[in-house]
Formats: structure tokens, C-alpha cells, sequence
């Protein structure tokens, strides 16, 4: 059952699911209403064709083969990604949230990682997200707390798709991004946008632009989506990377505000949190009006 947050001031409303993780299936913004977000369809729920809205935890994107090594040991993850082989986008999106707070326009969620059995995943780790209109757009809080007694590998993220036309245009002051392999995952050093068609500063065209690709994080964490009639500002705060993937439909554009690289339990910039250290992190998302075309 999806339940939605509404202020009565503005009309603007987000709607999200418990049942999948939490996951953010509508936000509607500005003065006129518009629906931002590009999400299921009732009938792709279940299926989750390309993780739209979900939150990523406890780790974002793909680790090959499901299999990772931390501090000497390796474990083993199932593989969802049949046309890879990988371990996709972590656990929580099929898991379901608690709602422990809701007001009219606030809800604060909360899951642990202990409540469920998640193999190749032997860590205790809690996540509270704090949803909220405040009246200047919607913001996304996020903590992860370790819980356990272990030192813990992590990472987050949400897997947002953002409505594009046939004007759209993101501007984004992303410093480098880094090239893929053949798995798309990131290799080598982060490259200098500058002179390339990953450079974003001056807007680009999302018009038969092709992205599947993490980014350094813009200095000021911020991002805009212009369409014909708004634009869209995604700011984050405390994710050092950004994901950007253009769907095979090329109807909207995934801007994942993330905390760390695909496959970043096999590499020495894991994020770890050690028994009671937590992590912050925070998404503001607002709309301006007019004509943009």
C-alpha cells in the first residue's frame, strides 16, 4: 500500500511504498503540479524492471559475480542480475520499511538489517529515511547507524528517474567521471570532463545522449534538469559520487545521488562503519516554473 504525504498550501505531494523498500513512486512539485519523477506502473511493481525510486542499500549498484572481500574474508551474495551475473543494488528495495512517524507532510522510516536473513550480509546495520514537503520542495534524510559488533562495509543510495522532453537539458558542474568496462562498472582514474560529452557545465542535450556512468560529485552538489516547462534541482549532500543513466525508453534520465562507486566492497574506498558510528546523508529536490524552451 503506498502512502502519501500532501501540503495543503502548496498541493504538492510524494507518495511512497513500505512494501518495496520505502521506494519513492511520486513527486509532484511547483506551482503547476508536475509530476518530476518517472516510476512503475502498477503492473511493474513487483517486477522492478529498472529499479525506479528504489533506495539502495546496503549497497548501491553491481558487484560482480555477487562476491566481495572484506578485511580477509569473502562472502557471497545472490545474484539478481541474470544478464551479468552480478549482485544488483542490494537488499533493501523488496524489503519492507516501518513507518514509524507519518504526519501530513513528514514520514520517518526505519529498517534493520538483522530483521531479515541476508546472505553473504552478516552485519547489523539500521537505516532511518526521513521524508518530508518542506514547503520549498522535498527533502530525503538518510542515517545509517552499525548496530553490531562488527566493523561493517556499506554504501547508499536512491535510484531516482527524473521525466525528460524533447527540450531537456542537465547542467551539472561534475569534475570527472570515470570510464566503464564491459560490466559498466568504473575503471581507472577519474577523467576530466572538459572537452568530452560527459561535461555538463554548460547544460547538454539529453536528445539521443547515451549514459550509463558515475561522476564525481559537483562542488556544490547540485544538479538541473531543464525541461520545456520547469526545471528540476537535485542538490546532495554528504554523496561523493553521482550516477547518470539514460534508460533504453530515453524518457527520463536516472540522476542516483550515491556514496560510493559500483563494486566498492571489492576496492581499498570502501565506506566502513564501525560498531555505533553512523553515517548522514541528505537529497533536496526542487521545481522552478516557466517556459524553458
Amino acid at each position: 500500500m503506498s502512502i502519501k504525504l500532501y501540503r495543503r498550501d502548496t498541493g504538492e505531494s510524494l507518495v511512497f511504498i513500505p512494501r518495496y523498500g520505502g521506494m519513492v513512486s511520486s513527486l509532484v512539485l511547483g506551482k503547476n503540479k508536475h509530476e518530476i519523477l518517472r516510476n512503475d506502473s502498477v503492473n511493474e511493481l513487483e517486477k522492478n524492471p529498472l529499479y525506479r525510486g528504489r533506495f539502495l542499500f546496503p549497497f548501491n549498484d553491481r558487484i560482480p559475480k555477487g562476491q566481495y572481500t572484506f578485511r580477509g574474508k569473502t562472502y557471497q551474495l545472490p545474484v539478481n542480475c541474470r544478464e551479468d551475473g552480478s549482485a544488483l543494488h542490494g537488499f533493501l528495495y523488496r524489503e519492507r520499511m516501518d513507518v514509524a512517524e507519518k504526519s501530513d507532510t513528514r514520514a520517518v522510516l526505519k529498517w534493520r538489517t538483522e530483521d531479515i536473513l541476508l546472505p553473504g550480509y552478516p552485519f547489523t546495520l539500521s537505516l532511518l529515511i526521513i521524508l518530508e514537503l518542506s514547503g520549498r520542495g522535498a527533502s530525503l534524510s538518510f542515517t545509517v547507524k552499525n548496530e553490531g559488533q562488527d566493523t561493517a562495509p556499506f554504501a547508499f543510495g536512491w535510484h531516482s528517474y527524473f521525466k525528460t522532453d524533447a527540450a531537456s537539458r542537465l547542467y551539472a558542474g561534475f569534475p570527472c567521471f570515470f570510464e566503464t568496462d564491459s560490466s559498466f562498472l568504473p575503471v581507472g582514474e577519474c577523467c576530466p570532463v572538459k572537452g568530452t560529452a560527459y561535461d555538463f557545465s554548460g547544460g547538454s542535450e539529453m536528445i539521443g545522449k547515451e549514459l550509463d556512468h558515475t561522476f564525481s560529485a559537483a562542488g556544490n552538489g547540485t544538479a538541473v534538469l531543464v525541461n520545456e516547462k520547469y526545471s528540476v534541482t537535485i542538490r546532495q549532500y554528504n554523496f561523493p559520487y553521482t550516477q547518470l543513466f539514460i534508460p533504453p525508453e530515453a524518457d527520463s534520465i536516472a540522476v542516483e545521488p550515491i556514496t560510493s562507486k559500483p563494486n566498492s566492497f571489492n576496492t581499498d574506498e570502501v565506506l566502513i562503519l564501525a560498531p555505533e558510528e553512523e553515517y548522514s546523508a541528505r537529497i533536496e529536490v526542487d521545481v522552478t516554473e516557466g517556459d524553458f524552451a
